[in-house]
């Protein structure tokens, strides 16, 4: 046993250290700082119009791109946050709550460093926490049949709907859409078609690439290009005079970053690292909600608590955290039970699928060379991240100006090419847009589009639980409580759900 470790982190050294593995993983990085420093994209939209290039890479180079998008742009979100309070992603949000106030102080510096080196610390302690529980995890679900599989997948649907930030009503309705666009082509026992209205292509069900980049990125890019539209002239004067006043009075000297400074956020650092890796895990939960919480929890805890809100660097470094701690947490449930923490490690599942690597308990025997390496990538990466970001960061702050009338086209045509070029079809095309207005019209009324994708991803599974204990218990409903594992999930589950009845009452 103890030779085949050896020879497998032998392997996984060799093959992570490659110049291939290392130019993809930092040009992951380098795309994640990009996309998450300019508002209105995200390293969601970044993988989900990526994922055609999948095909033609090896596993060990796209899992390396794309582990360095979702690292990076967790810090690049942060960029725009604090220079123009505008978060660069969704996960930033809570960032902007001090680190714009920081700004305006005159301290644009040690806040953007804060966020880094917060972000770096958090995004270190989750990526270990999946090295070290993924396999345990893993080797628990190789116990799981059918019966305990169908549990946690209705557990997880709950956790889904009931996380969502916003309306939980409308992110279990996101979800039932999400199953009800899985359940689109052949039956899996019966074999006759569903869901298809007559169309041919949809035997083999909704392709996966354009349900994705329609619902993330094309959504996206119509709310974006609605926007812009809206905006008035004024008003981008308005708010450019105002950043122009605020560096006026800016003095270098007195914006200095420090170990003695980092030591000193160093308490809520390790608060948001603790509850982003938890919120991480939850399927579903998302890293704007560990980020909020993280804040939240900080802020209690905290010496200076009257200090935040107004510029404090401990209400940059909790935040920043909280939401890059949910990294290599969101993995965990993927690698052990299948199951994305999060709609970008869906994502990231939907490339493992593309590269034929099915996740859940058996990847981690199955593809034990690729996962070891992977685990080295996951910790350079963020190496590459600080690196990156440390020397990059005043060309960044500038970046997130850049006008979103020159963005949304250019990635609007990357979309429609990605996803043709990944099967060559006029029909995966179509598939994109409609699935990007039913995306644009789901956003607009408020409905998320995490639980609808994860939904979507993870329902063929449950399907395909639900059938097989069903078959072993030849028909009888009862079957499914015959597992004492699977009777703590559907009371878990039954919480959840009046815990979403009452929530909708309440704002009702």
């Amino acid at each position: 046993m103890e030779l085949e470790l050896a020879e497998l982190l032998s392997y996984a050294l060799r093959e992570a250290f490659t110049p291939g593995v290392l130019m993809y993983s930092a040009l992951g990085v380098l795309i994640g700082i990009t996309v998450g420093a300019i508002p209105g994209l995200s390293g969601d939209i970044a993988i989900a119009i990526l994922l055609p290039i999948v095909f033609a890479l090896s596993p060990t180079r796209a899992l390396g791109m794309l582990i360095g998008i979702y690292k990076g742009s967790m810090f690049g979100g942060s960029i725009s946050a604090i220079s123009f309070g505008v978060p660069g992603t969704a996960a930033a949000a809570a960032t902007v709550e001090d680190g714009y106030k920081a700004k305006q102080k005159g301290e644009p510096k040690r806040a953007l460093l804060t966020a880094l080196y917060s972000s770096v610390t958090g995004d270190v302690i989750s990526s270990l926490f999946l090295i070290f529980l993924a396999l345990p995890m893993a080797r628990l679900a190789l116990r799981f049949g059918p019966v305990e599989f169908f549990a946690l997948y209705v557990f997880s649907l709950m956790i889904i709907a009931l996380l969502t930030r916003g309306n939980a009503f409308k992110g279990l309705i996101a979800a039932v859409i999400g199953l009800i666009f899985g359940a689109v082509g052949m039956d899996p026992v019966a074999g006759s078609t569903r869901l298809t209205f007559g169309i041919s292509q949809l035997r083999g069900g909704l392709p996966l690439v354009p349900v994705l980049v329609g619902m993330f990125a094309i959504s996206e890019l119509v709310i974006q290009f609605k926007k812009e539209i809206d905006k008035l002239a004024a008003e981008k004067r308005r708010d450019m005079g105002e950043s122009a006043e605020s560096f006026e009075a800016y003095d270098p000297g007195k914006d200095r970053m420090s170990f003695k400074i980092y030591l000193s956020t160093l308490k809520a650092t390790l608060i948001g690292s603790s509850m982003g890796t938890f919120i991480g895990a939850l399927p579903g939960a998302g890293s704007s909600l560990a980020g909020f919480v993280s804040y939240g929890i900080a802020r209690r805890f905290s010496k200076h608590s009257r200090q935040f809100g107004e510029g404090s660097l401990e209400g940059v470094a909790a935040p920043e955290a909280g939401n890059s701690a949910t990294c290599g947490s969101s993995l965990v449930p993927l690698f052990a039970f299948g199951i994305p923490g999060s709609a970008t490690a869906a994502l990231i599942g939907a490339a493992l699928i593309m590269q034929g690597i099915n996740p859940g308990p058996r990847m981690m025997v199955e593809n034990a060379p690729i996962m070891y390496t992977f685990f080295i990538t996951l910790m350079y990466a963020s190496i590459m991240n600080l690196g990156f970001s440390r020397g990059l960061i005043p060309i960044y702050a500038k970046l997130s100006m850049i006008k979103g009338k020159y963005l949304i086209p250019v990635v609007f045509i990357l979309a429609i090419l990605g996803t043709y070029a990944s099967r060559n079809s006029v029909m995966d095309v179509w598939v994109l847009l409609i699935m990007g207005m039913i995306g644009y019209l789901l956003r607009k009324n408020g409905y998320p589009m995490g639980p609808l994708v994860l939904a979507f991803i993870i329902g063929p599974g449950a399907e395909r639980a639900l059938r097989q204990a069903l078959l072993l218990g030849r028909g009888n409903p009862l079957h499914l409580l015959s597992s004492p594992i699977a009777i703590g999930f559907y009371v878990a589950a039954v919480l959840f759900i009046v815990l979403v009845s009452l929530t909708f009452k309440e704002k009702g």
